[in-house]
């Protein structure tokens, strides 16, 4: 009895694959299994002749890992009636298939991105390359990520397109979807402005004339104030200079040089400096997560079992407590990250780049040291930018809608002695 497998593997067709009888074939289903699901059927009505052709109907690809094999069998366990086919790129999968057509739904606009998702139900090994026409006029690329397998075969994906500011005109948006290679569309977006009916546009006039009458009284009315402020303001300048030569002739009129006078008199009303930046005292000032000098760019303090914090966006300002001053040394105690094992970040002060050490204290505990590449040098503002990050609610990973990068524990500022 021959032992060979009965049928052969011609070759792909359009929608499924060709099989060839190498010897009579009886009745019965024949299948075909990739990574053991069922992906295609055939019910033979009578028994193939040798010889005779054979087309196996594929409906669908499961998201699997290339190279694939498609076994062709009677039952899931065997035995096996031809040699497997082996599936090596997404481009035998298309052709296996046809091209795909997915279908782009929940369009929506949110931060400047149209984001969606993509569902190809039938074939689950598809590499997705989307671009979009723009206001019928401009192309521009999708961004896609990596499929991700769906239950009953085929697969799913995200996608977001970067909008401009010069895609909104005054007609609105208009943006279309396609796969490469296919000029059907395969998604339409449109946002315009919704204009009023006539009843409404005369009340939108009448409205405007009552708010430009308004705002040329309020006009006139702060012009008249500032008119008053200003010669209240002069008033008090001249009554300044007047009581100022006074105090200056009384004193050149002594024994006194009159350089020595007009310094004296300049002292007398500037402020020592130690009382500039009395806040500070020695070379050392570390600001918590409620100190004031968190600026733009932070959320609110928070506290957890380790002490409190405050989240960072994807940039951030910390002002320094003594400006004048020359920074040797800024450190960042990160107690919590988003997006990132370790703390990615790049950090100025003022204009300037600086140099950043990391300095590993616990699992999500890092210690950064930021020093000025020159040496010791004076900044008004600290600016960091993270270069990972991300929002929870956006990735899954749970309602939280801000946007998150490092949390930071304590900023220490080290100046020089």
């Amino acid at each position: 009895m021959d032992a060979s497998p009965p049928l052969l593997v011609v070759g792909p067709v359009p929608g499924g694959l060709r099989l060839r009888a190498l010897r009579p074939v009886p009745p019965g289903p024949l299948l075909a299994w990739c990574r053991g699901i069922e992906v295609g059927r055939l019910d033979l009505p009578a028994e193939v002749e040798a010889g005779a052709p054979i087309d196996l109907p594929i409906r669908r690809l499961p998201c699997v890992p290339l190279p694939a094999e498609l076994r062709i069998a009677a039952r899931s366990e065997g035995p096996e009636l031809a040699a497997p086919w082996r599936i090596e790129t997404p481009a035998m999968a298309t052709g296996l298939l046809g091209p795909a057509t997915p279908s782009l739904e929940d369009l929506r606009l949110e931060h400047g991105l149209l984001r969606g998702t993509g569902i190809e139900r039938a074939n689950g090994l598809l590499q997705p390359a989307l671009h979009a026409t723009i206001n019928r006029d401009t192309l521009r690329a999708v961004q896609v990520e990596t499929p991700v397998p769906l239950a009953e075969g085929g697969c799913a994906f995200r996608f977001a397109l970067p909008l401009e500011p010069a895609d909104l005109t005054g007609q609105g948006l208009s943006v279309t979807l396609h796969a490469a290679g296919n000029p059907a569309v395969l998604a339409r977006f449109a946002w315009g402005p919704a204009l009023p009916d006539a009843a409404r546009l005369a009340e939108l006039e009448m409205r405007l004339q009552r708010l430009e009458q308004a705002g040329d009284a309020a006009l006139l009315a702060g012009q008249a104030v500032l008119d008053r402020q200003l010669r209240r303001q002069q008033e008090r300048i001249d009554a300044f200079i007047e009581a100022a030569a006074s105090l200056l002739l009384d004193r050149l009129a002594g024994d006194e040089p009159p350089a020595a006078a007009l310094r004296r008199l300049v002292a007398a009303t500037a402020p020592a400096e130690e009382e500039v930046e009395a806040a500070v005292e020695g070379d050392h000032v570390t600001l918590t997560p409620r100190d004031a000098a968190f600026d733009l760019g932070w959320h609110g303090p928070e506290e957890d079992a380790g002490g409190g914090f405050r989240w960072m966006t994807m940039e951030g300002l910390l002002r320094n407590p003594a400006p004048l001053r020359p920074v040797a040394a800024v450190t960042l105690e990160v107690v919590h990250l988003y997006g990132a094992p370790a703390p990615a970040l790049e950090a100025r002060f003022d204009a300037a780049p600086c140099l950043i050490a990391l300095e590993r204290r616990g699992p999500h505990h890092f210690a950064v040291r930021i020093t000025p590449p020159g040496g010791p040098a004076p900044c008004r503002m600290l600016r960091l930018r993270a270069l990972a990050g991300g929002c929870p609610a956006e990735d899954g990973v749970s309602g939280d809608d801000r946007a998150l990068s490092v949390a930071i524990a304590s900023a220490g500022f080290d100046y020089e002695g």
